[in-house]
């Protein structure tokens, strides 16, 4: 199983997937809403997340693909690189392998036209109707991560 994940400033979406890239399916979208207004906040999310990862992250094969946070001129709140820090850690105590994607390598994995968005081109790919269930900017971050380490 390949967990996907993309962090924002209220919540962690989380791509559950399976199979290689020329078979790859998307089992489960959920968002996980977290506030980090205290430690008992991150000590309530480290919880929810080593939980999840135990229950769903049995087997050798399992692996955490991370959208990771931006830095620099556009970089991503403090809230969103807290949760990184808490899945790394859930990860660690599960003894699951974090992969780190950033974004920018995004549009070459989807196959982007010129000036297309790589989260426009994840909602082609993986949700060309419209109607799968908690789709996002996010879910698309998080699918497109668990994509692009489909065939590691």
């Amino acid at each position: 199983m390949i967990f996907g994940l993309n962090t924002t400033r209220a919540a962690i979406v989380i791509a559950e997937t399976k199979g290689a890239r020329n078979s790859f399916v998307i089992t489960a979208i959920r968002p996980i809403p977290f506030q980090v207004r205290s430690g008992h906040d991150l000590a309530d999310l480290l919880q929810t997340l080593i939980t999840l990862f135990g229950r769903k992250g049995k087997g050798a094969s399992s692996v955490i693909a991370l959208l990771q946070c931006s830095s620099g001129r556009f970089s991503s709140c403090l809230e969103a690189i807290k949760g990184e820090a808490m899945i790394e850690l859930a990860a660690s105590q599960r003894g699951l392998r974090v992969v780190k994607i950033a974004p920018q390598s995004l549009k070459k994995t989807l196959g982007c036209a010129k000036d297309q968005k790589w989260q426009d081109r994840a909602g082609e790919l993986f949700n060309p109707d419209g109607k799968r269930p908690n789709w996002s900017k996010s879910a698309a971050g998080a699918v497109a991560v668990a994509f692009k380490v489909a065939d590691e």
